[in-house]
């Protein structure tokens, strides 16, 4: 059961949070959220696509990190098995909430840490500690910090920078299927990616505020990215091979 609550250096002095990445924490996933403020990172390892929420008609970005369901592929029994962790689950039991300050006599929400001391992770027997003897930050902790900055960074432009391609009919559906070695065949349907030749045909001014907004590398990252769709296919087939 969660339960949140705000983080602070006298009393979670002594806890600890293993930051190992296990099927048991609930890293055995096929899909993540993913944030364009980590796009950079995300596109060396893993296909980026786009999907419509059908509730709220916008739009979002997954990491894709398996074929099948419940299945990731850089999960193993050492842990991660790739040099990036996308953001979501990096985090670990941690997450940013908003904490009230009167600022010239308004109410202005400061982003703060909370940690769910429900989570699996907290109070693990190897697990990192937080706090230094003194208070100060242990390193795990800082890492953390910034990976919850990525999160609230992403979340804060994305909705924006989605839209912004929406508007401009960027987005194009995509029905990936894939063949693998044991004759098996899989679908990644209700997705969408980036239309290249709608993309080659926008004029100087559209493109301008693409470059402007950031939302030019943005694109490219989600492009280049779909060739990692022959690591993931790679992976597969050797787990499979294995089995």
């Amino acid at each position: 059961m969660s339960n949140a609550v705000l983080l602070n250096n006298v009393e979670h002095k002594d806890v600890n949070v293993d930051p190992s990445h296990r099927a048991e924490y609930g890293d055995s996933v096929n899909r993540v959220l993913a944030f364009s403020t980590e796009f950079g990172d995300l596109q060396k390892e893993y296909p980026i696509l786009f999907y419509k929420d059908p509730k709220t008609e916008t739009f979002q970005a997954h990491a894709i990190l398996g074929l099948s369901k419940d299945e990731n592929l850089f999960l193993g029994d050492d842990g991660w098995q790739g040099n990036y962790v996308p953001a979501i689950l990096a985090r670990g039991p941690f997450l940013i909430g908003f904490q009230d300050r009167e600022v010239d006599g308004k109410t202005v929400k400061d982003p703060v840490i909370h940690i769910d001391m429900g989570n699996p992770r907290v109070g693990a027997k190897n697990g990192q500690p937080l706090f230094l003897a003194y208070g100060g930050d242990t390193p795990y902790l800082e890492s953390v910090m910034q990976t919850l900055q990525v999160i609230h960074q992403g979340a804060a432009l994305d909705e924006e920078i989605f839209s912004t391609l929406e508007s401009m009919g960027l987005f194009e559906p995509v029905n990936i299927q894939i063949s693998l070695s044991n004759i098996a065949n899989v679908n990644l349907a209700d997705y969408y990616t980036i239309n290249k030749d709608k993309l080659a045909q926008l004029d100087g001014e559209s493109l301008e505020k693409l470059n402007r907004m950031g939302i030019l590398s943005v694109v490219f990252c989600a492009l280049v990215s779909l060739g990692n769709f022959n690591k993931l296919i790679e992976l597969k087939n050797k787990r499979m091979a294995i089995a």
